[in-house]
């Protein structure tokens, strides 16, 4: 079983340089020119549209009237977003053609569109609960990313006042994920498209194709962590099991809280009867794990898919031991705590939700279902 990170969730502080990567082009056939998006098509919005969108930017006085334009054009008057469609990303001008996409894909529009009418904007990789999903035989880990606006002045959504300056625009439709994250370039998501399009060759068995773009994220960012442990998945295929674990090594030196690098480079070393060397890995995943709110929360949403709402419970509640204002935690804890039976414990984390959360419409629809539905 492969484990490939989407759009890679951690933020990375500053890390040892990037290795001299062991590439093995003649193995895999590579060829630079099967890289058919590069960072000006990745961002380049149509001409006509393009332009419309420069009148409009031009028109518009401030910075409140430019977010009111980028809502009103990725919202539609409805104010109802593209709907979210995982498992392909696509360039700005494919998504808008499309009227759809992915996280990714919707976030390199809104910061094409934003950047078109004159706003000041940020793509942000943002840290969230990990979201599991599998392809063959390949487990996939999502992460997320999203778009800050940023002004001098206050900034209004849907007639709320804002933190001044700061504005989220965010799609995924999990919860609790309207953030601030860490600073990307558009090398950095440039990346992220190209590992996204590797996995997906990887999935459909194209391992030329998924060297070639997988070689080119790294290549686009050297420390975007994911990018070396993602190759080692493809290497560990080909039976280049050395170089793999140079890769997974490389990958947990630029990011150590990246779980799939430290559990494939375990599951590589115990393949190869290398016992006790695996040891440390193990003891890194569990002392990582143990004191990781990100993994209790997948671990406490996997057990309410699984039907069994006191184990998510016990996962949740750790999670909240080790958070504070996490909008998820309190909203999954509420849910498990009604299908546990436990409606008193589950009113009381709506309530903290409803004080952390006042504008979220989505609160008052699960605190009318909890009060009037059994579980």
């Amino acid at each position: 079983m492969a484990f490939i990170g989407l759009a890679g969730c951690a933020s990375e502080a500053p890390a040892p340089a990037p290795m001299a990567v062991p590439w093995h082009d003649s193995a895999f056939e590579f060829n630079a020119a099967s890289i058919a998006v590069d960072k000006q098509t990745l961002f380049q919005l149509d001409a006509a549209f393009l332009a419309e969108l420069a009148k409009a930017g031009r028109a518009n006085k401030n910075d409140q009237d430019r977010l009111d334009q980028l809502l009103a054009t990725i919202f539609g008057p409805e104010g109802r977003a593209f709907p979210y469609s995982s498992g392909h990303s696509t360039t700005a001008a494919e998504t808008w053609r499309r009227k759809r996409g992915d996280c990714l894909s919707l976030t390199v529009l809104t910061y094409s569109v934003a950047k078109a009418l004159g706003l000041s904007a940020e793509m942000q990789d943002v840290r969230v609960s990990p979201v599991y999903s599998r392809s063959g035989s390949i487990d996939l880990l999502s992460g997320h990313v999203n778009v800050l606006i940023k002004s001098h002045g206050n900034l209004h959504l849907e007639g709320h006042p804002m933190v001044p300056g700061d504005v989220i625009l965010d799609f995924d439709p999990g919860i609790g994920w309207w953030r601030r994250g860490s600073a990307l370039s558009d090398d950095d998501i440039l990346a992220r498209y190209y590992n996204n399009m590797a996995a997906e060759y990887l999935a459909q068995g194209q391992s030329r194709l998924a060297y070639a773009y997988f070689k080119a994220a790294i290549l686009a960012a050297p420390r975007y962590a994911s990018g070396y442990g993602n190759l080692a998945q493809l290497y560990v295929r080909a039976g280049f099991l050395s170089d793999a674990e140079k890769l997974l090594l490389q990958d947990i030196a630029l990011n150590g809280d990246d779980f799939f690098a430290i559990r494939s480079i375990t599951k590589l070393l115990e393949s190869q009867g290398r016992q006790q060397e695996a040891v440390k890995y193990v003891q890194m995943l569990q002392e990582r794990q143990s004191r990781d709110p990100y993994y209790w929360i997948s671990v406490g949403v996997a057990r309410l898919n699984e039907g069994d709402p006191n184990k998510a419970v016990g996962a949740l509640e750790r999670a909240q031991e080790l958070t504070i204002g996490f909008d998820e935690v309190h909203r999954y804890l509420a849910i498990a705590y009604w299908r546990a039976g436990k409606r008193t414990q589950a009113e009381k984390q709506l309530s903290i939700l409803a004080a952390t959360a006042p504008s979220d419409p989505g609160v008052a629809l699960l605190k009318k279902k909890i009060s009037m539905a059994p579980p």
